[in-house]
């Protein structure tokens, strides 16, 4: 190999490695919490039969790599989860779930604009709820300047929140 091609391999090297690093991004743990608007009344059946909605709120932290309009930005998704059973397939959306998406950064904010996907309720305590996740959310910002896809798969277990407490 000559000394030409030798060059033009490092280029070639050199310009991967930057391309990647352009698309990397790390998304940092969720917090997820839930609550319940109208507790339950006492006798009215079991946690997982109750009408009143859940609202399960997954907070999570993303940092990119030259990637958006910011390196880095704050994503909340909250579902309303109404008249559901355990491991019941519950579309996104759907007359049973509703969504609402917000990225938060120094720049422009993206509201959810799409959703498709489902979620299984898979346990209900009064202090804990466990779902399977599977969304894909489209999401632009007002002017539709810039416009992103975030995604959450697998499964999450949501803690109660302390009402008194404000919001994470």
């Amino acid at each position: 190999m000559g000394t030409r091609q030798i060059r033009i391999v490092a280029v070639a090297i050199v310009f991967t490695t930057f391309a990647s690093a352009c698309n990397y991004s790390h998304v940092g743990p969720a917090a997820a919490t839930f609550s319940r608007p109208v507790p339950p009344s006492l006798g009215a059946g079991s946690l997982e039969a109750q009408t009143s909605p859940l609202l399960l709120r997954i907070s999570r932290h993303l940092d990119t790599v030259l990637r958006g309009p910011d390196n880095e930005e704050d994503q909340v998704l909250v579902l309303a989860v109404r008249d559901f059973r355990l491991n019941q397939r519950l579309a996104i959306p759907s007359e049973n779930v509703t969504a609402d998406f917000t990225a938060t950064r120094f720049g422009p904010i993206s509201k959810g604009q799409g959703y498709a996907g489902y979620l299984v309720v898979k346990k209900v305590t009064p202090n804990r709820v466990e779902i399977s996740l599977h969304l894909d959310v489209s999401a632009s910002t007002a002017s539709g300047s810039y416009t992103q896809t975030a995604k959450y798969r697998g499964n999450v277990v949501f803690i109660l929140r302390n009402e008194e407490a404000p919001a994470p």
